[in-house]
């Protein structure tokens, strides 16, 4: 593990690792769930930096799995015999990993999928990424007195471009119920559906790509929220623009900026819905 990235490299050293330790079954789980698991300190020749070090490596290159109602980020080896998956909050208190079969299932499995095929400077420093950008003193109070002007009758169902791991989510200014995230990164989605696992939607994909698709529709949001670093044209930005019924949302690190829909716009969609 280079210094707070995780890399293919390392992909590469846990899937070497993995078949190269002496798992122990998971006795007290026999006859719900069998599994095997490894140790610090226990397993032989297992450290705590192994166990933090898989269980980056699992949430960067993982993807949701269903365990009942719990949505947990599941490795699956290349072969596809094994799935690898962690329990702690925090990365850096992981201490186990436990392995499993793929053929067993528990629950419906409808977890949201997070692949994207595309790679991003952001899947090696993902689940770096909450520590490196804390909610500061006050954060939520700002935000929250900021956007009451926009809010409108109901909770607002949104749109939010750029979500990475989920910061809108984590101020608790919408409902996950009404919540869709778009991202192009992998990791970054895994990472809000572990905290967040009951977010209505996410879109793992390039919002350039999801509006020539004809993904959203005019008015389909009532806010729209835009990470400024997300590349879009002029035309895109329209686009995104119509989505919106009650306003657009820049932000920008911390700095939130509210655009309100226009008008006009708010006619032109009400008389697409109308027309509909």
């Amino acid at each position: 593990m280079t210094q707070d990235r995780i890399t293919q490299a390392d992909l590469e050293w846990w899937l070497t690792r993995a078949a190269e330790l002496e798992w122990t079954f998971a006795k007290t789980y026999a006859e719900t769930a069998p599994h095997h698991y490894v140790v610090e300190n226990r397993t032989p020749g297992v450290t705590h930096d192994d166990m933090v070090r898989a269980a980056r490596v699992i949430h960067t290159f993982g993807q949701p799995g269903k365990y009942y109602s719990l949505t947990k980020i599941y490795l699956v080896s290349p072969d596809g015999r094994y799935r690898w998956w962690t329990e702690d909050r925090h990365f850096t208190d992981t201490t186990l990993v436990n392995r499993a079969t793929t053929e067993l299932f528990y629950g419906i499995q409808n977890a949201p999928a997070t692949i994207s095929g595309i790679e991003t400077p952001f899947d090696e420093i993902a689940t770096w990424w909450d520590a490196r950008h804390p909610i500061t003193d006050g954060e939520r109070d700002r935000v929250k007195h900021l956007l009451a002007g926009v809010r409108g009758t109901y909770p607002p169902h949104v749109l939010d471009i750029g979500c990475g791991t989920g910061r809108v989510l984590d101020l608790t200014i919408v409902a996950p119920e009404r919540y869709a995230g778009v991202d192009s990164s992998q990791a970054m989605l895994n990472l809000l559906l572990r905290k967040h696992p009951k977010a209505a939607a996410v879109y793992p994909v390039d919002i350039r790509d999801a509006l020539r698709a004809g993904k959203f529709t005019p008015g389909q949001f009532d806010w729209v929220i835009v990470d400024t670093s997300v590349e879009m044209g002029p035309a895109e930005r329209r686009q995104v623009e119509q989505v919106a019924q009650l306003a657009v949302i820049d932000v920008a690190g911390n700095d939130w900026s509210v655009r309100d829909v226009s008008a006009e716009s708010v006619r032109r969609i009400s008389s697409l819905r109308d027309a509909s």
